[in-house]
């Protein structure tokens, strides 16, 4: 049994204005923070109190109707989910845990962005570059639990704030139309990634082992969409995903492509719908990890939360119209 109880109290102020092809934008929050995480299983109590203010302001300059350049920066916070927090182990084989941890802290990000927006009559071009400079970053530790089955080591992972994250990228959208009948949408990321810490414990036989986590890595992900009306109105409507490979401290995730479509028809005087989704259509929606820690583990795992679907869906819409949405 896990008790969470999170009570968040905040309050915000906003302002902006624009001063000819000036625009600006500026903001600030407040909030208190409560959380109590309590397994009742373990006896194990942990009360997190704390407070934070999140400034945000964004500048704006247009140089015609059609084009314009913006400068943001705000501060955000990424909060632990339950089961990072949940100190009951989970197993997903006998010689490898997962525990939480309910100490850990939220981690706060410094955002800045600098983008750029032109339209043209079928064709929508925007792009921003970032840096993102994260305190307290989430990062999973892995280590021998001094248990063994078989003689096998069981090998413990458990999440902790221990590192300094850097990210710098880059991307754009595309929107662009070349016929009535034809939409398409386009989306790339290219980002550098860096993370500073380092972890030490004491194993099973009493020696201090020293863990590094420094690690730099380069990295991008894109996404295409399309959508596409067919003769006698049928909408055909397709989307790809690739997230490149990316390597970690403790080894290297690989790269995965995956891909959706669907089709839908208005029938009965546009008040009723059909359409047949087909969700990860070649199956390889799966998150592939390579691990390598020396003198602990070296492990392959592959994970897939949910394998492909097929969907055949009837709407019928009462004195509503259809959301074009």
């Amino acid at each position: 049994n896990l008790e969470y109880v999170e009570n968040v109290n905040a309050f915000y102020t906003q302002y902006g204005s624009k001063i000819n092809k000036f625009s600006y934008f500026l903001g600030v929050r407040f909030e208190d923070s409560h959380i109590e995480v309590n397994s009742l299983s373990l006896n194990n109590y942990n009360t997190k109190k704390y407070n934070n203010l999140f400034p945000s302001a964004t500048v704006n300059y247009e140089f015609s109707e059609t084009s314009s350049v913006s400068l943001s920066y705000s501060k955000r916070i990424n909060r632990p989910r339950g089961r990072f927090l949940n100190p009951v182990s989970s197993l997903s084989s006998n010689i490898n845990i997962f525990q939480g941890n309910p100490d850990l802290d939220p981690s706060l990000t410094d955002a800045l962005d600098l983008g750029y927006l032109k339209k043209w009559n079928k064709l929508t071009f925007n792009t921003s570059a970032y840096v993102n400079v994260t305190n307290n970053s989430f990062q999973f530790i892995t280590r021998e639990s001094g248990l063994f089955v078989e003689g096998v080591p069981v090998i413990l992972s458990t999440p902790i704030n221990l590192a300094k994250e850097y990210r710098a990228g880059f991307e754009f959208n595309l929107n662009y139309t070349p016929y009535k009948w034809w939409r398409l949408n386009g989306n790339f990321n290219l980002f550098r990634n860096e993370t500073q810490g380092s972890f030490s414990y004491i194993n099973y036989l009493g020696d201090t082992i020293e863990q590094n986590f420094d690690n730099v890595a380069l990295t991008w992900f894109a996404r295409i969409n399309s959508k596409i009306t067919l003769p006698y109105k049928i909408d055909f409507q397709t989307n790809g995903t690739y997230n490149a490979p990316q390597n970690n401290a403790q080894g290297r995730s690989l790269g995965v492509a995956s891909m959706n479509l669907a089709f839908s028809k208005d029938i009965l005087k546009d008040k009723a719908s059909i359409s047949l989704n087909v969700s990860d259509v070649f199956n390889s929606r799966k998150r592939i990890m390579e691990r390598e820690i020396p003198n602990v583990v070296s492990s392959y795992s592959e994970m897939q939360w949910r394998q492909r679907q097929i969907m055949l869906t009837f709407t019928y819409r009462f004195n509503k119209k259809k959301n074009e949405r």
